[in-house]
Formats: structure tokens, C-alpha cells, sequence
């Protein structure tokens, strides 16, 4: 389904125009390539192939608004165009027109975390403006943390090398805040959404 109150109010915050696609259901097996079918049939877990099915349903929703095919074995992430998440039986993709820009996309379900995890992907000073926060706020403050940082890892298009904790958040309280590695920017901006957090990123790919 088609987002695009959001991708309106999420593409100005961006500067940059997005397309935003939900899918809470499966994809139907009819709309599967032969190479789709093959790499379903290799899952033996329930819930990722459950998961699969779900991001292949946005996926076949936006790619055809990108002008590609929608054999999403094609694809290979991190990709410039499009960007995917799922979790909580919700899966969410995000799609740019522009070929010279990064995209990524993280949502993450309202939960309780063990504050210990943000030693893994905040650095310090992020880390110190969590413990600031009171404690209520804090675990809902990680979780929105969280897919800010994961937004803006999954749109650098040479992230294999890299760790969360590389990406450096300018305003961690910011609805829209620049993030920074290797001298390169990406624009992230976070929304709650579907009882937790969505968070969008477009990355320059020049310094």
C-alpha cells in the first residue's frame, strides 16, 4: 500500500522526493518468478519466510515505480534506489527516482531493550545524551536511536566495512538530523509509526 500522505510530509523533510510502500500480508505466490519461488523454497524457517514474503509484497509495489523489474532477486543491498525493513509482522519499503543518491529504511516495534545494547551502535556523545534522559523516556528514546542509525547505515552504498557506531548523529533529539561517516552525509528523518519508530535516509554519495 501506497504511503503517500507520509512520503509527502517525509519527502520535504528529506528535500528529496520518496516513495513509501506497507505491507502487512504476504505476497501471493502467482506474482513469484521462477528465481523468486526457488530462493521461497530454501527457507525452513517459518518466520523468515513469512518475513520474506512480506518485503517482497512492498517490493513488487515500488519497484515498477522506479521503473525496474519486480523480480526482487535482482536486487542486491545495500541498493541506491530502494531500501527495505519488516519486523512485527509489518514490512516497509522505500524507493528514490534519483540513481545518484543512497536510500535506507529501519522500523522497529515499541519494545523494551536492555540500555546495555547502545554500547554496540551509539558512540559517546550519543550515548551520553541518552543517559540524560529520564528513564521512561530513555527505552523509547533506543528504539528510535536505533533506526536512525540503521536508516542511515543501510543508504551508504559501501557499508560492508562499516559499524553502526562509524555513523555519527548531529542532533540525536532531531526529527531530522544529519548523519556523518567518513565525510560523507546522509539526511535522516524519524516518525512513530504502527506502535514504534519508521526512520528514512538519503545519502549523498559525494563527500
Amino acid at each position: 500500500m501506497r504511503l503517500r500522505t507520509l512520503e509527502r510530509h517525509l519527502g520535504r523533510r528529506l528535500e528529496t522526493p520518496v516513495i513509501l510502500v506497507r505491507s502487512d500480508v504476504g505476497v501471493d505466490s502467482e506474482r513469484l518468478s521462477q528465481a523468486e519461488l526457488d530462493r521461497m523454497s530454501g527457507f525452513r524457517n517459518a518466520r523468515r519466510k513469512r518475513d520474506w514474503l512480506l518485503g517482497r509484497n512492498a517490493l513488487k509495489e515500488i519497484l515498477p515505480e522506479l521503473d525496474r523489474q519486480d523480480d526482487t532477486t535482482t536486487i542486491t543491498f545495500p541498493d541506491k534506489q530502494v531500501s527495505l525493513t519488516h519486523a512485527g509482522n509489518i514490512a516497509y519499503a522505500a524507493g528514490v527516482v534519483a540513481e545518484d543518491l543512497g536510500i535506507g529504511i529501519d522500523y522497529e516495534p515499541m519494545r523494551e531493550l536492555d540500555t546495555e545494547v547502545a554500547r554496540w551502535f551509539l558512540n559517546d556523545s550519543e550515548l551520553q545524551w541518552l543517559v540524560n534522559q529520564s528513564g521512561s523516556a530513555r527505552a523509547t528514546q533506543l528504539v528510535r536511536l536505533w533506526t536512525v542509525k540503521e536508516a542511515a547505515f543501510k543508504s551508504h552504498s559501501d557499508n560492508a566495512q562499516l559499524t553502526l557506531c562509524d555513523f555519527t548523529i548531529e542532533d540525536p533529539k532531531a526529527t531530522v538530523s544529519g548523519v556523518f561517516v567518513n565525510g560523507r552525509h546522509i539526511t535522516v528523518t524519524c516518525c512513530a509509526r504502527d506502535s514504534g519508530y519508521l526512520s528514512v535516509a538519503v545519502c549523498k554519495e559525494t563527500s
